[in-house]
């Protein structure tokens, strides 16, 4: 738990709990005493559906949640959430058999989910795929014959599951005698429907339209992509943000995808001539490394290609504004994870006390020229290896009490670090990282 900061581990703790406990208590108390002994199997079943509710609203990507608690864990916790959901979904199964059409909406609903959960974990789980090489491998393997629109539409199919669910529990006739237990079910229920709806429709709406006005090749197999927008009011992008992007002319690629920009769009102290922005058009940058079906595509897109973009999410700087305004920064970044880092280093400068870059293979080290630009021009420590950096300079020259510590790059990269910092004392409210893991 000392791993997990104060506002991951409270939402996990309102979703694993506190959503569920209206149904599971109102349940309790109004379940006819014949079948008492179906308590558990039934209990099961609510915490089940309630967990899939959640689960289906935080795939709605909510701007108010990214910025309270950052999209990228949000999305890890709709994961997880929706397995442990699938894993009560079976005991339920089991505890508590039924016939009929309440057997067959059930059983049907539990094989789409269980259907939906392996093809999720092969090509959308990136915080599991990261943890087991050979799925990793597998799914590199796949993305040949399965590309990312393919993924995202059957993803979707979650919400036939739901309604499966939905009525399975109609069908139960000592169940649906419960009035209350009912009218709390049935109102959460499409309330949860309703707000989905309303937050795709308002995707849709906000959503804005660019075109690519340059690509140059920053390293082996990474593009940094230029893309020109009009400029909008009302639309915040801060440093280390993403979007997401899809290219509604291009096949293949017409599903959004999230990328980190480069440059922090609209801020004036943006460094180089390549940064600067047209009259009435805001330029992003992004670094794209080819690295899937829908990466190696994009390096080959031409200057004048259609981009379809949803306003920024991202939480480094909300990160950094909640700390003292003093407090050293330490960005810690690893391969093309750099991206949303140099933004944050350009708009924070004279706070980053220390910046640590690796990776395993040189290659793989863009704006290395960057950072020692960095580096000689200010009191910016620079630490740049493709090789293990020794413990000894890890404690001399990055543990820093009372500093705050960004890290992007790869999830195993990340894990280690965040592992090691809290080993090293340092508080898990301290250290954010963005893990780009769907």
């Amino acid at each position: 738990m000392k791993h997990l900061s104060t506002r991951i581990l409270l939402t996990w703790m309102i979703l694993l709990f506190i959503v569920p406990a209206p149904m599971v208590l109102m349940l309790s108390t109004t379940l006819p005493t014949l079948y008492l002994h179906n308590m558990v199997g039934i209990q099961l079943g609510v915490i089940a559906y309630s967990w899939m509710l959640a689960a289906m609203y935080l795939g709605t990507r909510p701007r108010w949640v990214d910025r309270s608690v950052g999209l990228p864990h949000v999305y890890v916790v709709h994961g997880v959430m929706g397995l442990m959901a699938i894993t009560l979904a079976v005991l339920h199964r089991q505890l508590s058999p039924s016939s009929g059409w309440i057997k067959r909406t059930g059983d049907w609903a539990l094989i789409l989910f269980i259907a939906l959960a392996v093809w999720s974990c092969v090509f959308m789980a990136g915080w599991l795929t990261s943890r087991l090489r050979w799925l990793e491998l597998l799914k590199h393997w796949l993305e040949h014959l399965a590309r990312h629109e393919l993924s995202v539409w059957l993803h979707r199919l979650n919400l036939i599951a739901v309604v499966l669910v939905f009525i399975h529990v109609q069908l139960i006739n000592y169940i649906a005698s419960q009035r209350i237990f009912m009218a709390v079910f049935d109102t959460v229920t499409i309330l949860v429907f309703t707000l989905y709806v309303l937050e795709k429709m308002r995707l849709h709406f906000i959503s804005i339209t660019g075109r690519i006005t340059g690509t140059r090749m920053i390293a082996h197999k990474v593009h940094e992509i230029a893309v020109a927008i009009p400029r909008q009011h009302g639309i915040d992008w801060e440093a280390g943000d993403f979007a997401f992007i899809r290219f509604p002319d291009s096949d293949g690629l017409r599903e959004y995808h999230p990328f980190s920009i480069v440059n922090a769009p609209l801020d004036h102290r943006n460094h180089g001539v390549a940064r600067r922005n047209l009259p009435n058009a805001v330029t992003l940058f992004f670094a794209i490394r080819e690295d899937g079906d829908f990466t190696r595509r994009m390096g080959a897109l031409p200057p004048g290609t259609a981009v379809g973009m949803l306003p920024p999410y991202g939480r480094y700087r909300r990160f950094v504004e909640e700390h003292a305004h003093n407090a050293p920064m330490i960005l810690i970044a690893g391969g093309i994870g750099i991206t949303p880092l140099i933004a944050v280093l350009e708009h924070y400068g004279p706070r980053v006390s220390t910046f640590v870059y690796t990776a395993r293979r040189g290659q793989m080290l863009p704006y290395t020229s960057y950072l020692r630009y960095w580096a000689e021009t200010s009191h910016m420590r620079s630490i740049i290896s493709e090789h293990r950096i020794p413990p000894s300079r890890i404690r001399n020259e990055v543990i820093v009490r009372h500093a705050i510590y960004l890290i992007a790059g790869p999830m195993p990269m990340q894990r280690m670090w965040s592992k090691y910092l809290c080993s090293q004392g340092i508080p898990a409210d301290d250290i954010y990282a963005e893990p780009f893991s769907w």
